[in-house]
C-alpha cells in the first residue's frame, strides 16, 4: 500500500480548497445543525449551533445554560425569525440570517469568531442551501427586529399626557 496511490496532477487540481472560515463583519448564513450538549470545563448544558454559508463555511456558536442564556436565544429567534415558542431545534434548520464574526486571536493566529446577530434586511429568512425560497419569508409575529409592532407608531396626538415620547 502507497500513499501517494491515487494522487496525480488531475486529482490534485480537484482537490477542495480546504476549510473556508466566514469573513471578519457580517456574513449572510443558515443553520445548518443544532445540537444539545455541555460545555467541556463546567459540564453546563448548552446548545451549539453551526451556521453555514452558501459557499460551504461553517461558523459555530454556542448557547450555554447561564446568565446569558435567555438573551442569546432571544437573540437567534430575532435575527433567524424562528418562533419563541419554538424548541424543536429541527425546526431552525435552514432559517437564514446574518452572522456577524469579529477577530479572535488564539495562538498567534487570528480567527473569525460568532460576536452576535442580526436579521437578514427584507426579512428573508426562509431560504435552503440553494438559495431558493421553501417557505415564507414574512417572520411570524412576535420575532424579528420589531417584535413589538407599536414601538414604531406613533402615539395618539392628544392622550393627556405631557411626554408623548415613544418607547
Amino acid at each position: 500500500m502507497s500513499f501517494f496511490r491515487g494522487v496525480n496532477a488531475r486529482a490534485l487540481e480537484n482537490a477542495p480548497d480546504g476549510f473556508k472560515n466566514f469573513n471578519i463583519g457580517e456574513n449572510e448564513a443558515y443553520i445548518d445543525n443544532a445540537q444539545e450538549g455541555f460545555t467541556k470545563d463546567s459540564g453546563r448544558p448548552m446548545v451549539t449551533i453551526t451556521f453555514k454559508r452558501d459557499d460551504g463555511a461553517e461558523a459555530k456558536s454556542y448557547i450555554v445554560d447561564n446568565e446569558w442564556k435567555l438573551t442569546n436565544l432571544k437573540n437567534l429567534y430575532a435575527a433567524f425569525g424562528i418562533p419563541l415558542h419554538s424548541t424543536d431545534m429541527a425546526d431552525w434548520y435552514h432559517k437564514r440570517g446574518i452572522v456577524v464574526c469579529k477577530e479572535h486571536v488564539h495562538e498567534g493566529k487570528t480567527y473569525p469568531r460568532v460576536s452576535y446577530l442580526k436579521p437578514l434586511p427584507g426579512g428573508d429568512r426562509q431560504q435552503g442551501r440553494s438559495g431558493g425560497s421553501t417557505g415564507s419569508a414574512k417572520p411570524s409575529q412576535g420575532t424579528g427586529q420589531n417584535s413589538q409592532p407599536w414601538r414604531n407608531e406613533r402615539p395618539p396626538a392628544d392622550d393627556h399626557f405631557d411626554d408623548d415620547i415613544p418607547f
